[in-house]
């Protein structure tokens, strides 16, 4: 046997069994003896203790499950961490950024499926690792990915400011962040009698279609400025029209 041995325990009936076999084996005539002996050997019993040499081999085995398990957590941990900076810092891209929280998401269900499956076999848990591998690997990739575009999002941007300036100013217009994806435009002198009276609306620009959430006052044509901005993407083009929009409402409205 590989994990037990059997050791006999001495004790005094063992003793006198080995004197009498030693007097046995010397060519003794006594039968009277003799015949004690072979007694003696039919009434001992051995009594062996079991050795479990398996306890050091179960230790390891633990210690590495739970080495392993570790490393698991707190790669989930990091890949938690990274994902709120990326919400913080990427305000575009929306696309991408819910295919990276798709693939969070299964991650997250990888690790689930560890914990719950962690007493199978060793090739089990390769595979595991080897996909949680993959998934970190991808992430990374994204990650590289989404850098990029926003750091040419922000060179672009850098570019338009003073553009953009003139424009605000030439449409009296001002710009003010209500939410991280909603933007609200003002426009003044729209109202010949009060060019201070504004005319104003919040637009969504988080998601791949652009929607106007709130317009004041509600002009007819909204609709369809919105779907032509859409499809052209050409959103100072769609500044002015706006702006026409609401100066055909003011006239009406005098």
């Amino acid at each position: 046997m590989n994990s037990e041995s059997m050791t006999p325990s001495q004790s005094p009936k063992i003793s006198k069994l080995l004197t009498n076999i030693s007097f046995f084996n010397n060519n003794s005539d006594d039968n009277t003896r003799n015949k004690n002996v072979i007694n003696d050997i039919n009434d001992t019993s051995f009594s062996f203790t079991k050795v479990d040499y398996n306890q050091n081999l179960k230790k390891k085995s633990k210690s590495f499950e739970e080495n392993l398990s570790n490393y698991i957590v707190n790669a989930k941990k990091n890949m938690d961490s990274k994902r709120h900076l990326w919400q913080n810092t990427i305000t575009s891209n929306k696309g991408e950024i819910t295919k990276l929280q798709e693939e969070i998401k299964l991650f997250e269900k990888i690790h689930k499926e560890f914990i719950k499956y962690e007493s199978s076999k060793n090739e089990g848990i390769i595979v595991l690792k080897k996909r949680i591998e993959k998934v970190e690997g991808d992430i990374k990739q994204q990650r590289e990915v989404i850098e990029v575009k926003r750091a040419l999002l922000e060179t672009q941007l850098s570019q338009n400011l003073p553009e953009l300036s003139i424009f605000t100013n030439k449409l009296a217009l001002t710009m003010d962040r209500v939410q991280d994806d909603m933007i609200n435009f003002t426009f003044t002198c729209i109202y010949d009698n009060n060019s201070s009276r504004s005319c104003c609306f919040t637009i969504d620009v988080g998601k791949t279609k652009y929607k106007v959430i709130e317009c004041n006052p509600m002009l007819e044509e909204l609709d369809e400025l919105v779907s032509q901005l859409n499809t052209s993407r050409d959103f100072f083009s769609f500044l002015k029209k706006m702006r026409q929009g609401f100066r055909k409402y003011a006239k009406a409205d005098t």
